[in-house]
């Protein structure tokens, strides 16, 4: 993982599918940006509680809880 700037903003990931998980994060992070990644609502939720988190990026359709319950909860 590239060496983040110090006021780097951070963007926590939501998707399941590794293939969107590698198209989005490279350009983000090579853009200076920290990426944390989850593969679903239930990892997200945690992620999104234990990270001073400044955007998601949120897949609507994932599994264990859809991506429209993870924000309602998010909220």
């Amino acid at each position: 993982m590239p060496a983040t700037m110090p006021d780097s903003s951070t963007i926590l990931l939501v998707d399941d599918e590794d293939s969107i998980q590698k198209l989005l994060a490279y350009p983000l992070e090579r853009d200076g940006f920290r990426v944390i990644q989850a593969r679903d609502g239930e990892e997200a939720l945690r992620r999104f509680a234990d990270e001073d988190v400044d955007l998601v990026v949120l897949d609507i359709m994932l599994p264990r809880m859809s991506g429209f319950e993870v924000l309602k909860k998010m909220r």
